[in-house]
């Protein structure tokens, strides 16, 4: 689905008048069919699902903008599952060795992710903060 561009009030009055119209023509055309209960639940089915189809891509839209404007990469999502593999080794008695390097690893991984995490609250803070006027102005 584009994107639309943002309809002005008179457009959007036009577009519900439009709507509206369709809506009492199929209403009408419903009301001369011998079968009319059936074939309206057909239609209201139809308009949910084209509603939902509408909502679903809309919002996987919405979600690659998200991907997009974000990093993918989250190292404290790396970082856990590596400790727990580090943990577990260093259990057997064996593997403490390797199991150990894994746990450094994996402490090093969150807190870089928790340094970017910082990093990027005060950057986007900083903007903010400088867009918006003081008390005083």
């Amino acid at each position: 689905m584009a994107d639309s561009p943002i309809k002005s009030p008179e457009e959007s009055s036009a577009d519900e008048q439009r709507v509206e119209e369709l809506a009492h023509e199929l209403a009408e055309r419903l009301r001369t069919l011998p079968n009319r209960t059936e074939l309206t639940d057909y239609a209201v089915g139809l308009l949910r699902d084209s509603a939902e189809e509408a909502n679903q891509a809309e919002q996987a839209h919405q979600s690659v903008e998200r991907l997009r404007k974000g990093d993918p990469f989250n190292p404290i999502a790396f970082a856990i599952p590596l400790f727990v593999i580090g943990v577990v080794l260093c259990a057997t008695g064996i593997l403490i060795g390797p199991g150990m390097g894994i746990i450094g690893i994996a402490v090093s991984m969150a807190l870089y992710g928790i340094g970017l995490a910082l990093f990027r609250g005060i950057v986007r803070g900083g903007t903010k903060a400088k867009k918006q006027p003081g008390p005083g102005a």
